[in-house]
């Protein structure tokens, strides 16, 4: 499903026990590079409340600086470098930290030989 709204009432309209949120936000300190978007500073931390007590399961990517670390404090967190395109253009190969954090385990998924799909586990698929 997708949806064009405010993610604070998007979250607590769809959230569910089986809900899953992935969460793109602006990077901290870029908001003003989104002026039509309306995403400002504060609403880093209506985010983070919005996800807090959630039934499903959240992944968000941020920047990695110690401030989002900071309002994420107690998630699951997973930092990578990857390549920054916007600069390859003035320094080829030059690299940006990545967080992804989660109010789940990030690597349940390595403790599991199961498929990810999309629809409910049943004994019989049928003919596809």
């Amino acid at each position: 499903m997708i949806e064009n709204k405010d993610f604070e009432k998007l979250i607590s309209a769809q959230d569910s026990e089986v809900s899953f949120f992935y969460c793109d936000p602006p990077y901290f300190s870029t908001e003003s590079y989104y002026e039509n978007v309306g995403f400002k500073t504060a609403d880093h931390e209506r985010l983070r409340d919005s996800l807090k007590n959630i039934s499903g399961k959240f992944l968000v990517s941020y920047n990695d600086c110690p401030e989002i670390r900071e309002l994420y404090g107690g998630y699951e967190m997973y930092s990578y470098e990857r390549l920054n395109n916007i600069r390859q253009r003035f320094d080829g190969g030059s690299m940006f930290g990545e967080l992804l954090i989660a109010n789940y385990d990030l690597n349940e998924r390595l403790n599991t030989n199961q498929q990810i799909s999309l629809f409910e586990m049943e004994d019989n698929y049928g003919d596809i």
